[in-house]
């Protein structure tokens, strides 16, 4: 039968790769650290495959067509691409991808009640490819990626959310294979983008969402309104959706926080979380 291998929740925020230089030495080199101790321990995990729980920030989804949760079926993904590439100071590559195992989930999800849509082309930007240069320097492991909305009301719940993400976690487990899987959440923590606080990062409220992450205890979460989330932490706050599904996918599990580092210059609280029973 298949496993869970590993499960990791980490920000994603461009400007990690893209201008390491502009924020302080001291926070950049332990949150680094804690990429880099995300990614020993992924690869100690030797995962198969994994599966990306993540968000799109409108360059594949418009405003006139954006699904609530999409599973990605590409054979392989540019993540980066050559455009995201000159933002994020990565060189572009691909990642491949699982479209049988991807095309699995997408039509287990369909007979079980959620209303998964498709697409087989996703250009990644930050969502995948910050994190993974980090986790899967050598881009040689495949992911398969569900998107969830995070960015234009209205979003699902975060106990939708949840709820997909047990979905997922209960999927990896009724596999015939003998998979190893890794899971791995990407987005947030506090973060404005585009709005007239943008900059702003809430600490304490990443410190309160972290809490409930290392207690393994998101219940109390799972009530937070869209309208709670954008005034505490921020349009981009609600990135924390991604997170609450892996949780929701391996329940019992508890949070170590690696590092937080609430990096004024990247315009995010940034956080590397190893999952674990």
């Amino acid at each position: 039968m298949a496993e869970i291998v590993a499960a990791l929740l980490t920000s994603h925020a461009p400007l990690i790769t893209g201008k390491p230089e502009i924020s302080r030495p001291e926070q950049r080199e332990r949150l680094h650290a804690g990429f880099a101790e995300l990614g020993r321990r992924l690869a100690a995990a030797r995962p198969d495959l994994v599966v990306m729980l993540v968000n799109d920030h409108l360059q594949n989804f418009a405003y006139n067509n954006l699904p609530a949760f999409c599973v990605g079926l590409a054979e392989a993904y540019d993540a980066p691409s050559p455009g995201g590439a000159r933002l994020m100071r990565l060189a572009p590559r691909k990642i491949p991808g699982t479209p049988a195992w991807s095309m699995a989930l997408l039509e287990a999800g369909l007979a079980a009640g959620i209303d998964f849509a498709y697409s087989y082309e996703i250009e990644s930007w930050d969502e995948l490819s910050v994190p993974l240069h980090f986790l899967t320097p050598a881009g040689d492991v495949p992911i398969a990626p569900v998107y969830t909305n995070c960015g234009a009301p209205p979003l699902p719940t975060l106990r939708r959310c949840h709820q997909v993400g047990a979905f997922v976690g209960a999927f990896v487990r009724a596999r015939p294979a003998a998979e190893r899987v890794a899971l791995v959440a990407t987005g947030g923590v506090s973060h404005w983008v585009g709005t007239p606080e943008t900059g702003r990062i809430n600490p304490e409220w990443d410190q309160r969402v972290l809490d409930h992450v290392a207690r393994g205890d998101v219940a109390p979460l799972l009530d937070w309104t869209w309208a709670e989330i954008e005034r505490d932490g921020g349009n981009g706050g609600q990135e924390i959706r991604n997170w609450i599904a892996l949780i929701g996918a391996v329940p019992g599990w508890k949070g170590e926080v690696l590092a937080y580092e609430p990096v004024r210059e990247w315009i995010t609280g940034c956080a590397t979380v190893w999952v674990h029973p």
